[in-house]
């Protein structure tokens, strides 16, 4: 029988936010009669990154979010007002806004997979385009050009330069003098706020040199933000290497954001496997799993590609907008992201996950996955005296409690599965 030992008397921090995802909620009115926003406020996902975002007509198509659709006209006056077009990323953005979310803000352009490029080039003027991205966020921060006042602390400067072609056209040594310029103009403009990137694609390829030329020009990075697509929970700790090569380069302070990942078992002949994969019961053990293991490393928010309608949502339905398997490992997750402190935890059994949280005022809950095991019986160590309900999400489940636990009695978790140990 497989056991999980809890320490209840020392929390070991807080619950990260690792049920953050890229882009946002659907309400009611802006595509027909669907909506996700009800679905989404239960679920408490904390962050919402704008990348990707112009590809899904919902949210307002090529002219949301990215900085030639805020700022169409390059050479227009970029102090004045009327050379900005904010109306559709407004919208977007007070949705998030409106679902208890915050905005993580990717300042740059979506990626492109056509043959022919039309947004990913080195802007003309790097000085300018930082310019242009200063007043985006005096817009969205404080309220210049008829804005608001929303709390967006992550700005984070362009996405996957090292993804040549389709995400930057230019050279590695023109992206560090366009990272540079804009980072310093924008911390100087807003030394409250965090700014960061670059959202690489791989953890070493750019990621070094980028870092050494960084702090060669001893340049100021909240975070450093990158990815991660795999097929093992365990690949999460790729972010211990992350966290070591920020450590080396003097980045002792700098956030470790890993803001892009989901399950891909290859990106040729499997390609359609892993889409399968993350639309099933077996999609959401390996999501939660992932986001239990990655609560125990150098990680601090971890964001999953993508909440937007398409095929790597596993959260809601392409058509209806509906939940799917992956929506109840999130609201699971946010169960202990609401209680707060985390508990350490240990199974130290192949493909069993499990985490466990406190408020600090008694009230406890668990999360268990199953992932790439057979089902089994597992004896979860509880509070003397306590009770809980058992809630499973599984190829017949959906979250819902289908009994109940006390201290010192096991239960089966079957293959592929996530349960919630919610404290009555």
């Amino acid at each position: 029988m497989k056991r999980i030992s809890v320490d209840y008397s020392a929390p070991s921090g807080a619950i990260k936010p690792m049920h953050a995802v890229n882009n946002g909620p659907i309400r009611a009115g802006s595509v027909q009669c669907r909506q996700n926003f009800p679905e989404w406020v239960e679920a408490g996902i904390p962050y919402a990154r704008t990348h990707d975002s112009t590809l899904y007509h919902g949210y307002g198509g090529e002219n949301t979010v990215d900085i030639d659709a805020v700022f169409p006209n390059f050479d227009a006056d970029e102090t004045d007002p009327a050379s900005y077009d904010f109306p559709v990323t407004d919208k977007y953005l007070t949705t998030i806004n409106d679902a208890g979310t915050e905005v993580f803000y990717r300042l740059g352009s979506t990626i492109e997979h056509w043959e022919k490029k039309y947004r990913v080039h080195p802007p003309k003027d790097f000085a300018k385009w930082a310019r242009i991205c200063e007043h985006i966020i005096r817009h969205y921060t404080e309220g210049w050009a008829d804005g608001f006042h929303y709390k967006i602390t992550y700005w984070e400067i362009w996405n996957e330069p090292d993804g040549y072609p389709a995400c930057w056209t230019g050279t590695k040594e023109q992206f560090f003098d366009f990272f540079e310029i804009a980072a310093r103009h924008l911390k100087a403009c807003f030394p409250h706020l965090k700014i960061g990137g670059p959202a690489m694609s791989t953890p070493r390829a750019w990621t070094e040199d980028f870092l050494a030329e960084m702090q060669r020009r001893q340049l100021p990075l909240d975070f450093y933000s990158w990815h991660r697509y795999c097929k093992q929970p365990e690949d999460i700790d790729r972010s211990q290497k992350v966290r070591e090569m920020l450590d080396s380069y003097g980045f002792t302070e700098t956030e470790s954001i890993c803001n892009e990942w989901n399950y891909v078992e290859s990106w040729t002949e499997n390609f359609i496997h892993s889409i399968e994969f993350i639309h099933s019961h077996r999609g959401a053990a390996f999501t939660a799993a992932c986001m239990i293991r990655a609560q125990n490393n150098p990680i601090d928010m971890l964001m999953y590609y993508d909440a937007q309608p398409g095929v790597w949502n596993g959260l809601f339905n392409y058509y209806t907008l509906r939940p799917e398997k992956t929506y109840y490992a999130f609201l699971f997750f946010n169960r202990l992201y609401r209680l707060g402190k985390a508990l350490p935890t240990a199974c130290g059994d192949e493909g069993l996950y499990a985490l466990a949280a406190t408020d600090g005022a008694g009230t406890f809950g668990m999360m268990l996955a199953h992932h790439g095991a057979p089902g089994g019986e597992v004896l979860p160590e509880l509070p003397a005296g306590s009770r809980f309900a058992i809630r499973l999400l599984d190829e017949s489940h959906n979250g819902e409690a289908v009994g109940e636990i006390s201290a010192g009695e096991s239960l089966f978790v079957p293959e592929a599965s996530v349960i919630y140990l919610e404290m009555l």
